[in-house]
C-alpha cells in the first residue's frame, strides 16, 4: 500500500518511471531546468542479501540511463525494507549520492546522519504518505540516527587548531615579541585600524584570547556548532561565513569604539578587542538561519535549542562589560544575512 501511494505521489509531481530488468527494482525521473532528478526504488527485503558492491553496480546502471543526457543528474537511492539493519551498511558505505531506507515495518523514513536530509522535498512527501498508511497516523517521523557521523569537520578543526597553536605562541613564547607585543600589534582597535590603515587587525585579532577560560569557551561553541554549520553548508561556505561574519563583527566593533570616541584620539580610542567570539556569533546566526528554514531543524539542532542558546549568550555579553557587545551583535547579524545570501534550502518544484 505505502509503495502505490509512492508511485502515486511522484507521478502526480510530474515524474516518470522506468522499470528493470529486476525485480523490485525500478526508477522514476523529472527534468528541471538543467538538471534530472532520479530516484531509483530497490525493494530489499528479509532474506534478500546485497552487498555493497552489488548495491553500486545498480545504481550506476541506473546513471549509465542518463549518461548522455545534456542536464546535471542528482540521484535519491531509497531503499524499501522490513529490515533496516540489514541495508544499513549500503548507505553508511556508499560514498556517492543520496540513501535513504524507507521501513515498512515500523512505516519510518531513515535517513543517516552521513545523508542529506532532504532531496527536493521528497522528505516532507514520503514523511506525509508513510503518515497516512500507518495505523499511528501523525507519530510516524523521520529517524535520523545510527550512522557514522564526524565529529570533527576538516576546515572547523583546522580553525580551531590555529586557535590553541596561536594562543600558546602568545602566552608562552616570546615569538614576535611576547604577549604584551602581540596584543599591542594584533588586537583590534579602531584608531590604528581607521587613522593608521592596519586593517589586518580585524583578521589576527580573531585568533587571540585573553586566556585558558576565554579560548576554551569560544572553541566549545565550535566544536559543536562549527562541525554542524560545515556538514550544512560545506567547507567553503563554512569559511566564507565564518571570516566574513568575523571580519564585519571587527568592522561593527570599530565602529561603535569610534563612535563612543568621538572619532578623536582619547581613552575609549585606547580600546582594543580580541577573540573570536565575532564570527562563533555569526555561525550561531547562520545556524539559526538554517533551522528556521529547514521547518525547525538541522540534524539533532533545533529552533528551541539554538533560540535558547543565542539568549543565554547574548545575556551573558550584557552582564560582563568586559566582553565587546557590538562585535557579537555585529557577527551574529553578519551570519544571518550571508546565510541567507549563499544557503539555499532544496524545495519542491512545479511539476512539467
Amino acid at each position: 500500500m505505502a509503495m502505490d501511494k509512492l508511485t502515486e505521489s511522484l507521478l502526480n509531481m510530474g515524474y516518470r518511471r522506468i522499470d528493470s530488468n529486476a525485480d523490485g527494482i525500478y526508477f522514476f525521473y523529472r527534468t528541471q531546468q538543467e538538471e534530472v532528478l532520479v530516484i531509483s526504488v530497490i525493494n530489499i527485503f528479509t532474506g534478500t542479501v546485497f552487498t555493497t558492491e552489488q548495491y553500486e553496480h545498480i545504481l550506476a546502471q541506473v546513471k549509465e540511463t542518463f549518461k548522455s543526457w545534456q542536464q546535471k543528474m542528482h540521484l535519491l537511492s531509497l531503499i524499501v525494507t522490513d529490515n533496516p539493519n540489514q541495508v544499513k551498511n549500503l548507505c553508511l558505505e556508499t560514498k556517492e549520492d543520496i540513501h535513504w531506507v524507507m521501513d515498512l515495518r515500523t512505516n519510518r523514513l531513515i535517513i543517516y546522519e552521513n545523508q542529506s536530509t532532504d532531496f527536493y522535498g521528497m522528505r516532507e512527501e514520503i514523511e506525509s504518505l508513510l503518515a497516512n498508511t500507518s495505523q499511528a497516523g501523525p507519530r510516524t517521523t523521520t529517524i535520523i540516527t545510527g550512522g557514522k557521523k564526524k565529529i570533527f569537520s576538516l576546515m572547523n578543526s583546522i580553525i580551531i587548531a590555529l586557535n590553541v597553536i596561536i594562543f600558546l605562541i602568545t602566552h608562552y613564547t616570546k615569538v614576535f615579541g611576547g604577549e604584551d607585543q602581540m596584543y599591542l600589534s594584533g588586537a583590534l582597535s579602531w584608531y590604528p585600524v581607521v587613522r593608521e590603515g592596519q586593517y589586518y587587525r580585524l583578521l589576527t585579532s580573531m585568533f587571540m584570547h585573553a586566556d585558558w577560560n576565554h579560548l576554551f569557551n569560544n572553541m566549545l561553541v565550535l566544536i559543536f556548532l562549527g562541525d554542524n554549520l560545515e556538514r550544512a553548508a560545506g567547507k567553503w561556505k563554512y569559511l566564507f561565513i565564518y571570516f566574513g561574519a568575523g571580519i564585519l563583527a571587527g568592522i561593527t566593533s570599530i565602529g561603535y569604539n569610534m563612535w563612543k570616541a568621538g572619532g578623536s584620539l582619547n581613552a575609549e580610542s585606547l580600546v582594543f578587542s580580541i577573540g573570536a567570539s565575532g564570527a562563533i556569533f555569526g555561525v550561531v546566526g547562520a545556524i539559526l538561519y538554517m533551522v528556521i528554514i529547514n521547518r525547525g531543524r538541522l540534524e539533532n539542532i533545533g529552533t528551541r535549542q539554538i533560540a535558547i542558546f543565542v539568549v543565554l549568550t547574548l545575556y551573558g555579553g550584557i552582564a560582563n562589560s568586559s566582553i565587546d557587545q557590538a562585535a557579537h551583535v555585529g557577527g551574529f547579524l553578519a551570519g544571518l544575512l550571508l546565510t541567507a545570501a549563499i544557503y539555499r534550502r532544496p524545495k519542491r518544484t512545479n511539476v512539467i
